[in-house]
């Protein structure tokens, strides 16, 4: 799959809950009217088993592997360039939270580090 042909219309979302001990965050897929947790991707690596995001350590970085390997199917792509996404896409996105469609994966991949075809 490439961006040509990327149609799918999800759109994959984060928000923090609650406050000291008891906060918490949660990744969502919205996808053809449906809701459902991101899978964290811990059987690729495992960065933390937390998702998270605005920083650069751990929990980015495995919710940039997360969403990667959910957005293009391709799990050795998610391996190889997670980390890039996670500097360029994953730290930026706000704090208490946020939207980002499917179709912003795939500009980002199509600008900095296009899908291998084969």
């Amino acid at each position: 799959m490439d961006w040509e042909t990327c149609v799918s219309g999800k759109v994959y979302a984060g928000e923090r809950s609650g406050q000291g001990a008891a906060s918490g965050v949660s990744v969502t897929v919205a996808e053809d009217g449906e809701v459902y947790p991101l899978r964290s991707r811990l059987d690729l690596r495992e960065h933390s088993v937390n998702l998270e995001w605005g920083y650069g350590i751990g929990g980015p970085a495995q919710l940039a592997l997360a969403i990667l390997a959910d957005a293009t199917g391709n799990d050795s792509y998610a391996e190889r360039h997670h980390h890039w996404f996670k500097q360029d896409v994953v730290m930026r996105l706000p704090w208490d939270g946020w939207e980002l469609p499917e179709s912003r994966v795939w500009e980002w991949i199509a600008e900095h580090h296009p899908l291998d075809r084969g």
